[in-house]
């Protein structure tokens, strides 16, 4: 099963977001980066994970490529 929330639903904290490899600075707070991958490597992630339960692929346990 696999359960992802949709954009309005932020206050219950199970929303995705494309993200930014450029995080604010702060000395009060420490952000992550995403090590230079896409802002929408999440969104795209839940994409092929969705394909793969619909089993319109293949399932692997392999960080899937980008096209």
């Amino acid at each position: 099963m696999l359960y992802v929330a949709m954009f309005d639903e932020v206050n219950e904290g199970t929303a995705i977001f494309k993200v930014t490899d450029n995080p604010p600075v702060s000395k009060d707070a420490l952000f992550v980066n995403m090590d230079g991958q896409p802002s929408d490597l999440y969104l795209w992630l839940t994409g092929e994970a969705a394909k793969m339960l619909r089993k319109e692929k293949p399932l692997s346990f392999q960080m899937p490529k980008r096209n």
